[in-house]
């Protein structure tokens, strides 16, 4: 059994198609002549034919045992000689198909008597997903070890292994081609890097966001790589996500080893100890060790800020998550530097003196606590989160929400999702008015949200109805009042093209210099209606309806480098209100305003992003005010983006400074097209 498994061991691992040359090598000896170390009743034969393609020798040679493993090679090439049986040697475009692989060299020669197979000038091997080409390849089948010089190749790192495997039990050799028949290359995958304390939009060119944390797809290059038995190893190599030359971003990998990881499910993993990004061609940094083939996983640390609750910068320590049958748990501990730093706190909500005051030592330590569990249909989260662990304000400091969910159907609506729920001191911010906070809040609603096309117009409806019982500020003060709340909240969102330029008009290419995929410039009408009913214990009632509608255009494609993208709209928005909220964070404000984004390339990648929403109501004290502004500035690349977003505040007071920097790689499902030479 040991030797079966170093056997199958061998055929599962190495750099692309190597582990088949060993399948290769085997073939191609004769019977009594096997390594030493394989299983002895094994019995193994193999016959040697001529096969004619045009004028052109061949040979085919099969491997069996009486575990139906069966290992076939055919060889075509000018001319084919065989030295008293000891030294095989074909030349002159030589194609040697490997169960499946397809092997291209002009030299191409097996010493029985050192065991080394080496193949020579313009050697080319393609199987499935994966694809190298090199100027010589050497290996030697009893040290099952070799190298291989002046590498270029393309690496599918999700199915390399299941492209290269032979299964034994099946007496089928599996082969999962994941390369694109289609000519072009896909945007597909990616990583993001990001930091700050708001929530960073996606990519408003692409409209989506493909960051799974993973990039399957690589072109590499190398000047000498050592294939090993279980791997491969090289002093430098360079890889890029690129599908296109010159590539626009790379990573020059120092000490270099591959190998299979069963924690990744089998995972053909890259390591390089040193790593440097390469950005076009030209800027180099040095950003240490890094790993190619394993999906990110969220870090362990992590520096965050929070000015309002914790007095600045924290450092959080992610902690694996525990599971106990279906209940799933994850902590989270917080240290506070600005809080060690300073020495001082600020209050929290129940004291009225808003000084600093001096900490203790439980005061630099912070909390987030989630717990999520299943049973049957039902699904129940919970999110505490702690700014200190200091027990006199230990609850004082908790923000605090729990949710339990269900799908079910109900009579008319058919498909709809019960929330029942709960919260303390979580924050709301109503227009305008800014920011509020409700103090307390359990309650539960039915929401019923469909997606549906009528004729021409994309829709999406939501309907939402319930009732709960709220502890928060007054609307004309900050007194606390606690009320029951009964709703009943409707919206409608449509879409209509009124021109769209189809991918036949624009030049037959798959991918921009800047952007990973192809922009369709478009004419867009875009409507909002929603209608709300809130009835509260204190008798008092609210009922509103808003009516929105504009224009969205896109302009440009990208592909010049001064002001050749645009993308504007504008949505103006009226609202008829009945009745006042004595809430604060529901009430129905902003009668009058403008929805309006603005995002324009100015040169090259550089385009910013602008978005805002601006009260126009000339009877409202809050007329010409803004909210919900969002200013952004991006270097948008193919294969590459980063950007910072900055919310400005009123005052620019520090304890709501927002803002967010971010970095995200694109991946690609590569094409036939795509050139492993860079």
């Amino acid at each position: 059994m040991a030797a079966e498994k170093k056997y199958s061991l061998a055929l599962n691992l190495g750099l692309l198609g190597f582990n088949l040359f060993l399948s290769l090598f085997e073939t191609s000896r004769a019977k009594e002549h096997f390594l030493e170390n394989s299983v002895v009743d094994k019995h193994y034969n193999f016959s040697v034919g001529n096969l004619v393609e045009t004028d052109k020798r061949s040979s085919s040679r099969n491997l069996e045992n009486h575990e139906v493993t069966f290992l076939t090679l055919k060889i075509f090439a000018d001319k084919q000689y065989d030295y008293d049986q000891n030294i095989y040697l074909a030349e002159g475009n030589v194609k040697a198909l490997i169960n499946g692989g397809t092997l291209r060299s002009d030299l191409l020669s097996y010493d029985k008597s050192t065991g080394i197979l080496s193949a020579e000038g313009n050697i080319r091997f393609r199987k499935g997903g994966q694809y190298f080409r090199a100027k010589e390849f050497k290996f030697n089948l009893l040290k099952k070890e070799g190298s291989i010089k002046d590498a270029y190749g393309i690496l599918d790192l999700k199915n390399v292994l299941n492209d290269l495997k032979i299964d034994a039990i099946s007496n089928q050799v599996k082969v999962e081609n994941s390369t694109n028949d289609k000519e072009i290359n896909t945007y597909d995958d990616g990583i993001e890097f990001s930091f700050g304390n708001i929530k960073l939009p996606d990519n408003k060119i692409t409209r989506s966001n493909k960051s799974i944390g993973l990039i399957n797809n690589w072109r590499f290059k190398s000047n000498s790589i050592n294939i090993q038995e279980n791997g491969w190893k090289s002093n430098r190599i360079v890889f890029t996500n690129d599908p296109f030359d010159s590539n626009q971003i790379s990573f020059e990998g120092i000490d270099v080893i591959a190998e299979e990881e069963e924690e990744e499910d089998g995972r053909l993993i890259i390591t390089s100890s040193k790593t440097y990004l390469i950005l076009d061609n030209r800027s180099k940094i040095f950003i240490g060790k890094r790993t190619f083939g394993r999906i990110k996983k969220e870090r362990k640390y992590k520096l965050k800020y929070d000015n309002k609750d914790r007095d600045g910068f924290y450092l959080v320590r992610k902690m694996n998550s525990r599971s106990i049958n279906n209940i799933k748990i994850e902590s989270q501990p917080q240290f506070l530097f600005n809080r060690a730093l300073l020495g001082k706190k600020k209050i929290y909500e129940n004291n009225k003196i808003k000084d600093n005051r001096d900490i203790k030592f439980s005061d630099l330590f912070g909390l987030n606590l989630k717990i999520n569990a299943n049973y049957k249909d039902w699904i129940f989260d919970i999110n505490n989160d702690f700014a200190t662990l200091n027990p006199s304000y230990f609850f004082d400091s908790l923000r605090h929400s729990a949710s339990l969910k269900k799908s079910f159907k109900m009579p008319i609506i058919n498909d709809s999702n019960l929330n029942i729920f709960n919260t303390y001191r979580s924050r709301a911010w109503n227009g305008t008015m800014g920011e509020t906070e409700i103090k307390s809040g359990y309650g539960g609603f039915i929401e019923k949200t469909k997606a549906f096309k009528t004729g021409e117009i994309n829709n999406y409806s939501v309907l939402r109805f319930g009732t709960a019982k709220y502890e928060a500020e007054r609307l004309n003060n900050n007194e606390q009042i606690s009320l029951w709340r009964n709703n009943l909240f409707a919206s409608l969102d449509s879409s209509y093209d009124l021109w769209k330029r189809n991918s036949i008009d624009l030049n037959d290419k798959d991918l921009t210099f800047l952007s990973p995929i192809q922009i369709y410039p478009e004419f867009v009408l875009r409507t909002n209606i929603n209608t709300a009913y809130y009835k509260y214990e204190d008798g008092s009632d609210q009922a509103f309806l808003k009516f929105s509608a504009g224009p969205e255009i896109r302009l440009g494609k990208l592909e010049k480098n001064f002001l050749d993208y645009t993308r504007l709209y504008i949505l103006p928005a009226f609202k008829i209100r009945s009745g006042n909220s004595p809430f604060k964070f529901d009430n129905a404000t902003d009668l009058r305003i403008i929805h309006f984004g603005f995002m324009q390339q100015l040169y090259g990648p550089l385009v910013i992003d602008i978005e805002s929403n601006i009260n126009i109501d000339g009877n409202s004290i809050n007329y010409g005010k803004s909210y919900g502004t969002n200013l952004g500035l991006s270097w948008q690349k193919r294969a590459y983006e980063f950007g910072i977003y900055y919310q400005p505040s009123e005052g620019f007071e520090l304890e709501n400074f927002k803002c967010g920097v971010y970095f995200r790689l694109n991946g690609f499902k590569f094409a036939n097209s795509t050139k492993a030479i860079f």
